[in-house]
């Protein structure tokens, strides 16, 4: 009988010692998964940081107009992507937010630039100022990255922090501030993180370059969508625990974090990897995301889409679904709000979905927010004579009434055609009073989904 004991424990501790084996080698592969896609991304923002500091340099350097417009043009089209390359790269807390925002309107000063340039408009001192501000600094930005990758290759570094279990236990170990890591500018980073965290920090410390363009006008000077009441800290809390409980998270850790204030005032709150933000004015869930590692991809694009389907509508939003991109691991999603067939393309969402079981992990709200508001347009171009504006050839697939942001601090009604003209697809946006043609996107499609170029 001893001995049928003996054996029986003995199995179960051969069996158990191999279940966590086969454990640890599935653990191993979906961090060897994140890493590889961090190093993908890493690498393609480093390339794409360089490319986009050349055209800037050949823009500020060129004499004649066809070659500003060209260079400043690449520069608009290659921020975008480096933008698209940093959000999926770690980083602490609500993101890399000045980076971003840095790439974002470099990008959007160039495009308008460039445009300018193209009608006749020759560049001011003023404008020439701001260029020569933004190329030097994209340089210590492209610097700081270039010397990341190359830690990165000859030193192994690491991706992310890995506090002890000591400061684990004893609750020392903290999410570092932007002060902190503006502290810590000087000296070596310890992560690919804290390297980024701390360019953010910098940037942070330098006023916005001026300029007049779309990304600059659409800057409001509080959200016109939100209710001008102000909710308290419970208040908050309650609408931030219903909002996690919807989307299928446990809240029972959710702590207060701090309280940011300025246009769009919030009240921060964190729990393990997740962060999110509630408005002060109204109690609306701004921001949420949740820094997981992701598991093995068990759903579809279009499992992964009627999932969030689902939770919007348990949200309580309705808005229809106009951009998506596959990233291996989850997808990111653009909504807008659609009114009696009109799109008001302002007025968006932004989601990040896992393909590991569907759940939002990525929201943000705050365009629909800040735009969002009831609107008086009355067109005077019928749709048949918008077609006439369009280039001859150009084949229109579907069309639609449209609201889109154009230069000057201004929003405008269009008809907006999808089509192709010799073999490529486009959106066409001819302005639905004036049959000016607005804005030309050329939609290129990838395994990844449809972006705009």
């Amino acid at each position: 009988m001893r001995n049928l004991w003996i054996g029986i424990l003995g199995t179960a501790f051969v069996l158990s010692l191999a279940w966590g084996f086969t454990e640890y080698r599935q653990a191993e592969q979906f961090e060897r998964v994140n890493v590889n896609q961090y190093q993908r991304s890493l690498r393609d923002l480093a390339s794409n940081l360089d490319q986009l500091e050349t055209d800037l340099a050949k823009g500020r350097v060129a004499a004649t107009s066809s070659q500003k417009v060209l260079y400043l043009g690449q520069a608009g089209t290659i921020s975008e992507s480096a933008v698209k390359d940093l959000a999926q790269l770690p980083a602490e807390e609500n993101g890399l937010s000045y980076i971003s925002e840095f790439l974002n309107r470099t990008g959007d000063f160039t495009r308008s630039l460039a445009y300018q340039i193209s009608v006749g408009h020759i560049p001011t001192t003023e404008e020439d100022k701001t260029l020569t501000e933004v190329h030097e600094r994209l340089l210590t930005v492209n610097q700081n990255v270039q010397d990341i990758v190359q830690r990165v290759d000859t030193e192994g570094l690491a991706w992310v922090d890995n506090p002890s279990v000591w400061n684990r236990v004893a609750g020392l170990w903290r999410t570092e501030t932007a002060e902190a890591a503006a502290a810590a500018t000087d000296g070596p980073s310890s992560s690919v993180r804290s390297g980024l965290d701390q360019l953010n920090a910098s940037l942070q410390k330098l006023p916005p370059f001026s300029y007049v363009g779309e990304y600059d006008s659409r800057s409001v000077r509080e959200p016109l969508a939100l209710p001008k009441q102000e909710v308290d800290r419970d208040v908050a809390l309650k609408a931030a625990k219903s909002f996690l409980s919807k989307v299928g998270y446990p809240s029972s850790g959710l702590e207060f974090s701090g309280v940011s204030q300025g246009a769009l005032g919030v009240y921060i709150f964190k729990q393990g990897n997740l962060f999110m933000t509630v408005s002060k004015r109204g109690g609306k869930v701004i921001n949420y995301r949740d820094q997981r590692e992701f598991t093995e991809r068990t759903l579809s694009p279009d499992q992964a889409k009627d999932k969030v389907a689902q939770t919007l509508k348990a949200l309580e939003w309705d808005l229809v679904l106009t951009s998506t991109e596959d990233y291996g691991g989850y997808l990111q999603l653009e909504y807008v709000q659609d009114e009696n067939g009109i799109r008001y393309y302002p007025d968006k969402l932004r989601i990040t979905v896992a393909l590991d079981n569907g759940q939002i992990i990525g929201y943000d709200s705050t365009p629909y927010y800040a735009y969002h508001q009831k609107r008086n347009f009355t067109k005077k171009l019928t749709l048949e004579q918008a077609k006439t504006k369009l280039r001859k050839g150009f084949q229109i697939k579907e069309n639609r009434m449209a609201v889109i942001p154009v230069m000057g601090n201004r929003e405008v009604m269009a008809y907006e055609f999808r089509g192709k003209y010799q073999d490529e697809e486009y959106l066409v946006y001819i302005n639905a009073v004036n049959g000016i043609e607005e804005r030309i996107q050329r939609i290129i499609k990838t395994p990844k989904g449809e972006y705009l170029q």
